[in-house]
């Protein structure tokens, strides 16, 4: 039987070309960005990344930050403790606005408390 559509490419993209070392540190970045970079600013500006790769790294962030936030606020919602979403989303809004918009809505819905929990 004859596939339609379109083909996918099992040749490597971004790091993968560099090697292992780069290879690593792309992993190293994705896993845990805060441990990697001093700010989201850092990730925005590192000249070994590609776009796309420091789109996936503040992907990444962004949802690190945005559980940070949310356990903070369970934990004592009057702390008022902020993580360091706010600088995460701007770093990505640089490279995929649309998702940068939809966690600002996530996280300014969050600070005000209108995030509804799933029921069980």
């Amino acid at each position: 039987m004859e596939q339609i559509g379109r083909k996918t490419s099992t040749k490597p993209t971004g790091c993968a070309l560099l090697g292992d070392h780069a290879g690593r540190a792309f992993l190293d970045a994705l896993l845990d960005p805060a441990s990697v970079f001093r700010s989201p600013a850092d990730v925005a500006e590192h000249p070994g990344f590609t776009d796309e790769e420091k789109r996936t790294i503040l992907l990444s962030w962004v949802r690190d930050e945005l559980v940070v936030e949310q356990v903070a606020r369970q934990a004592d919602p009057d702390l008022g403790a902020r993580s360091r979403i706010d600088a995460v989303i701007e770093a990505l809004s640089h490279f995929d606005p649309c998702a940068a918009g939809e966690y600002l809505s996530a996280v300014t819905k969050l600070r005000t408390g209108r995030m509804r929990r799933r029921s069980s």
